[in-house]
């Protein structure tokens, strides 16, 4: 069998969701002009760009806030959109180019109408910088932040042998006595967790610096600088408050949510579910990391050079991480579901319960991460990503051992 690739898949997808789930030639505005404004929940659709619910006093389904930005949404009545132009597909060719282009690179759907309710009312979204130099020196935090990341877990990795070892299972005993009191499952899935964190974290914001320049210079509208944009990642406390439906609803970078999600949307719409309904929220969860799994053995090529078992089975570990994370979301939501039926939800929304809600949160994330991560860890080494060092430049070792390049040609 042979092999396709990430980007392949997830444009299929998002050609689906523009030309047979969604109709952007009737149902698409593009906003052109941002202004800062409020709504409020809506009773007739509870659906929030997350489309990860929580569940309210009464018990039934509803739907979370996607980022602390647009948190403030819920705090007005009345939405203020008269500073905003909404441009729907345009008449002659020479506007439908960029109107069009434009759309097709908007995989966040930033700055976008598309005839939904739990999407548009966050739209125009709010900007997470004030100004360029921010989101410069933010840049730079984030790039030194996940460079020292890699850095040291890869420091950590040279000194394990189960990350390269492929014999070896994830449960073997550290290679440090001062851990022994440490599951060693627990601190390899961590690792690896970091390091897909640190890694997954570079490909957004240091690559936008030179659209941010270019803005500068006025090469570039205000509509592609990416410091006008809304953060990639949540805050990281939407963990605490949601668990995992925070982590992967609210936190993640959300840039495949759409072309994952729609099938999934349609699915429910079709069979006329209510949008408060736990059918057509497992359906949607379930659908999105469904097609996310199958996404994502894309990273796999066709012929593995280290692997020791088939290019399937390490198709299977990937896929099967990301689907047995709709399991989790769908667990967590029943057990929430079943506490705010017992006791009602006021209790955990401040003073005491709110800190017991976040420890409890806290404790179940790493545990659920700590028994999925390992799949994403099988999946990594049977690929050899840990057999080289991921920055050019170690800090470790060359303050260790002095030896401060790690890639051969630049030992060279």
């Amino acid at each position: 069998m042979g092999g396709f690739d990430v980007i392949s898949v997830d444009r299929l997808l998002w050609a689906l969701f523009l030309l047979v789930l969604k109709d952007p030639w009737s149902d698409f505005r593009y906003v052109t002009k941002a202004t800062t404004r409020t709504t409020s929940k809506t009773p007739e659709s509870s659906e929030m760009p997350t489309g990860l619910p929580a569940v309210n006093t009464s018990g039934a389904i509803n739907e979370q806030v996607a980022l602390s930005q647009q948190s403030v949404y819920s705090r007005s009545s009345n939405p203020t959109r008269s500073s905003t132009i909404e441009q729907e597909y345009p008449a002659t060719i020479w506007e439908r180019l960029p109107w069009v282009g434009t759309l097709l690179i908007s995989i966040r759907l930033n700055n976008w109408m598309i005839n939904s309710p739990s999407h548009d009312r966050t739209q125009p979204p709010v900007p997470a910088f004030r100004s360029r130099k921010a989101f410069i020196a933010y840049t730079l935090l984030c790039f030194t932040r996940g460079y020292l990341i890699l850095d040291l877990t890869r420091a950590y990795i040279s000194y394990d042998p189960y990350f390269t070892n492929l014999a070896l299972p994830i449960n073997t005993p550290l290679p440090f006595d001062a851990l022994h009191f440490v599951p060693p499952q627990l601190v390899r899935t961590m690792i690896v967790g970091a390091q897909a964190w640190a890694l997954i974290g570079q490909m957004f914001y240091l690559p936008c610096l030179l659209p941010v320049g270019l803005h500068a210079l006025g090469y570039l509208p205000d509509e592609w600088a990416p410091h006008l944009w809304p953060a990639y990642y949540g805050p990281p406390g939407v963990i605490f408050k949601h668990g995992i439906r925070g982590f992967w609803g609210q936190y993640w970078h959300q840039t495949m949510r759409w072309s994952v999600s729609a099938p999934g949307y349609a699915i429910a719409d079709a069979l006329r579910l209510p949008s408060r309904s736990m059918v057509r929220y497992a359906i949607i969860t379930t659908v999105a990391f469904e097609l996310s799994g199958i996404t994502h053995t894309g990273l796999v090529p066709p012929e593995p050079l280290y692997a020791t078992v088939s290019v399937n089975h390490i198709r299977l570990c990937i896929a099967g991480f990301f689907w047995v994370q709709a399991v989790g979301i769908l667990l967590e939501t029943f057990a929430a579901h079943c506490l705010v039926a017992l006791g009602g939800l006021q209790f955990w929304q401040s003073g005491a319960g709110m800190r017991v809600r976040q420890a409890v949160n806290g404790v179940w994330v790493v545990a659920w991460f700590a028994l999925t991560l390992p799949l994403l860890a099988e999946f990594a080494r049977q690929l050899g990503y840990w057999r080289v060092w991921p920055v050019p430049i170690s800090v470790w070792n060359g303050l260790t051992t002095g030896q401060w390049a790690t890639w051969s040609v630049l030992q060279s």
